[in-house]
């Protein structure tokens, strides 16, 4: 695993700080059983993160490693329910919330599908979720490629017998063993984004032991160190807003459903990007909810997600950095918020380029210290979040899964101590935004749903009834 992969994957010995995500997708029809299962059989057989799991290193010394699951089973990962009669929309989205939030089997591949049906109309819908460490969102659509359709349905995929393909990436593996090889470059990722921040200045032993490595590892991370201070949430002095200060392990989902055309527009109008007015809209939101208990609110601490990726990148390795910026609160006007959002995030998008490994460095950093502690400092910075954001384009043309057409696709982000996390993902000629909540902190869902829809309102951009 990477730093990065390593970060989130140990964090998680604190169950608040669970970085799952997913999507919850609703479908014109219930997909055809043996074609959803062969688009499945494809992508395990073709994306190697489908068919690794997370190997802990021996005596908890070490790097976590991926490694082939030599007991895979698809029907743990790929699962079909029902939901009961006379299920509504809010039923399937507290489904969805519920499902995705139920911890993985940390001894298997670290993704699941859940395809129900018993909606109305005879429609049904897929959730699915993944496990952070595994692919960023960007990713994680890019590997999607191998499950759907895009365009049409296309026709059912070849059977795979995956008994096959993984005794042969069993086999290839052993091999490799026996000539101490530590490659696989099927079974297992190949070098994902270069050297750890230990491995580019010595092991921790080393270090300990060599006073000039730890000066001239301090000197070289200076620049670096400033940059984290500004990047990261909680290191920027942020408070969080004391309406929103209690946190738990449990969520609630809802979420809203824009015309693409008028978010376009709106930021069109005012000379910025999609994603500033996407913030600006959320930060709209979140006084407004503010508003309802007559609770002034100076400054929004809030995080931006700033994909870091490249075009050679794997798709399946995490390029991104949630970048920490307080946003003006009660006081200031819309359109100067939004002007103050894309100045801000311009300027961390450039200091990033210079910067790009710095995910990277404090995970190898937070890998030196005990699991509980480095969990229990990214909590209480988390705690000092209140909203989280996050922008992934999805595909212009329609998407099918087992023959059948996907009609929305709901983006759901992980929560990780924040309040809120709000993940837009556009579709076709639609956004969606998913509010995935802590409702410890914020216990009136639907008005917060309310409240956000007001605040693309106050945006020019009005948001679809469902």
């Amino acid at each position: 695993m990477t730093d990065t992969e390593s970060m989130m994957w140990g964090l998680e010995s604190n169950p608040n700080l669970a970085s799952t995500m997913g999507s919850l997708m609703l479908l014109e029809k219930a997909p055809d059983p043996e074609w959803a299962l062969a688009s499945v059989r494809k992508a395990v057989s073709n994306v190697p993160r489908l068919r690794l799991r997370v190997a802990e290193p021996t005596l908890g010394l070490g790097t976590p490693h991926w490694t082939l699951d030599t007991e895979f089973d698809l029907s743990h990962h790929v699962r079909f329910l029902r939901l009961p009669p006379r299920s509504t929309m809010d039923d399937l989205t507290e489904t969805a919330a519920q499902w995705i939030n139920d911890p993985f089997d940390r001894s298997r591949p670290l993704w699941e599908m859940l395809i129900l049906g018993g909606l109305p109309g005879g429609k049904a819908a897929m959730v699915t979720k993944l496990h952070h460490s595994i692919a960023d969102g960007l990713g994680a659509l890019q590997m999607a490629g191998e499950i759907y359709g895009f365009g049409d349905p296309g026709a059912m995929p070849e059977q795979i017998d995956l008994g096959q393909v993984f005794a042969q990436l069993q086999a290839e593996a052993d091999v490799q063993a026996l000539g101490g090889s530590d490659k696989d470059t099927k079974g297992q990722d190949a070098d994902d984004d270069g050297p750890g921040f230990f491995d580019r200045i010595g092991s921790v032993a080393s270090l300990i032991a060599d006073r000039r490595k730890i000066a001239n590892a301090g000197n070289d991370a200076v620049q670096a160190a400033r940059t984290v201070a500004n990047q990261f949430p909680g290191l920027g002095g942020q408070a969080g807003s004391e309406l929103w200060s209690e946190r738990s392990r449990n969520r609630r989902f809802e979420y809203l459903e824009i015309p693409l055309t008028a978010l376009k527009k709106s930021a069109k109008k005012r000379g910025v990007r999609l994603n500033d007015v996407f913030v600006g809209a959320c930060a709209e939101g979140v006084l407004r909810y503010h508003d309802e208990y007559a609770v002034q609110l100076p400054e929004i601490s809030s995080t931006v997600v700033v994909s870091t990726r490249r075009p050679d990148d794997d798709p399946t390795v995490n390029a991104f950095t949630p970048t920490s910026i307080p946003l003006p609160g009660h006081g200031v006007g819309t359109d100067e918020r939004v002007s103050y959002i894309n100045a801000e995030i311009q300027l961390r998008r450039e200091a990033l380029r210079s910067h790009r490994d710095i995910m990277g460095s404090v995970s190898g950093l937070a890998a030196a210290l005990p699991t509980n502690l480095s969990a229990g400092l990214a909590l209480g910075q988390a705690s000092r979040i209140d909203l989280a954001t996050s922008n992934v384009p999805g595909p212009p043309i329609d998407a099918y899964f087992g023959g059948q057409r996907i009609l929305r696709w709901i983006p759901i982000g992980p929560v990780a101590g924040t309040a809120v996390n709000v993940s837009l993902l556009s579709y076709t000629d639609s956004v969606f935004v998913g509010l995935h909540i802590d409702p410890a902190a914020i216990p009136e869902t639907k008005l917060l749903k309310n409240c956000f829809r007001a605040g693309f309102g106050d945006l020019g951009v009005r948001a679809r009834i469902r």
